[in-house]
């Protein structure tokens, strides 16, 4: 199973195992106050480095008049 880095907005992280980066993001960013904080989930590789997956895109609405 491949391992991730799960990086929260408080700048903590923690590593967790996931059979593809589909079923990381789908646990991960859940709709809930412990999981809302989640900006960055990352895969580690055999060489050590770590590739992005998915991180939270810093968007805002636009005002419409």
């Amino acid at each position: 199973m491949p391992k991730y880095q799960v990086t929260l907005r408080n700048g903590t992280s923690s590593d967790r195992t996931f059979d593809s980066d589909f079923q990381a993001i789908n646990e991960t960013y859940r709709p809930t106050a412990s999981q809302a904080g989640i900006i960055q989930i990352t895969r580690y590789e055999e060489d050590g480095g770590l590739t992005d997956v998915w991180s939270h895109a810093a968007t805002g609405r636009a005002n419409r008049s």
